[in-house]
């Protein structure tokens, strides 16, 4: 005859009463049945996690490696730039850009393409992060639904911390807006411009020639912001370009929502 019920003893190490009690056949088995189902279910998710783990950990490590180089890369394609610049200095010093003329007289001109050298272009190419922070909005560019643009990225910070001018250049805005609040636009030349927005306050003054890696502002949370953070947007030739391809390290504390 099956028992309808189990007792169970607790024997303490030490010199105390032992406790003892009953459960029902049908609860000791649920009991014994839920133990069992959790070990089971416990062993073949480590079973099944571990290699995603150590796949999730490999795959970690070589996307660390491909920010790495990428950011080789950009410095590299900073570098060219600059020394285009530099080259393109040399040769009109020199007199090696000019071109055959071509309406009958014998000689040389000045190449169409030629335009004043100007020193200040070689520093002048965003290369440097205008704040170390955590990248919490990526750029978004819709062409059909304007209203959800994301011109740019945005960096969050503690409040105050200092903007850098992420190259050298002109303050051409310096001032509040609605949308990004207090607001510094710099124009670098070569078509290059660079936008800090939502700044606590601003220390570049308007028409200010700033070097790369000058204090421009500090952060803050002003105009349409839900918290301290830095909006920060590259145009070149008229056109938005995604920061993050000038500085991928930002991905290393990516928290966006995609």
């Amino acid at each position: 005859m099956k028992p309808s019920s189990y007792t169970f003893v607790v024997i303490p190490d030490h010199d105390g009463r032992k406790k003892q009690f009953n459960l029902s056949r049908k609860i000791t088995f649920l009991i014994l049945f839920a133990l069992t189902t959790t070990m089971i279910t416990f062993g073949l998710s480590l079973i099944y996690l571990a290699p995603r783990v150590l796949g999730f950990n490999e795959m970690k490590k070589e996307y660390n490696s491909l920010v790495s180089e990428r950011i080789k890369v950009v410095n590299l394609y900073n570098e060219l730039e600059r020394l285009k610049e530099v080259d393109r200095m040399v040769q009109q010093a020199l007199g090696t850009d000019m071109i055959e003329s071509k309406d009958g007289n014998k000689g040389l001109v000045k190449s169409k393409y030629s335009k004043p050298i100007d020193l200040d272009l070689i520093f002048n190419i965003p290369s440097i992060l205008p704040v170390e922070g955590v990248l919490t909005q990526k750029m978004v560019e819709k062409f059909d639904d304007f209203s959800n643009q994301h011109l740019g990225i945005d960096i969050a910070v503690p409040e105050q911390s200092p903007i850098l001018a992420s190259a050298s250049g002109q303050v051409i805005f310096s001032g509040m807006t609605e949308n990004l609040g207090n607001l510094v636009v710099l124009f670098h030349g070569n078509e290059y411009f660079t936008y800090y927005g939502h700044n606590a306050s601003i220390e570049a003054k308007l028409h200010e020639f700033v070097n790369i890696g000058d204090t421009i502002a500090r952060s803050g949370n002003t105009g349409e912001s839900s918290g301290p953070h830095l909006h920060f947007e590259i145009w070149k030739n008229g056109e938005a370009i995604n920061p993050l391809t000038y500085f991928p390290n930002y991905n290393k504390l990516n928290m966006s929502v995609e």
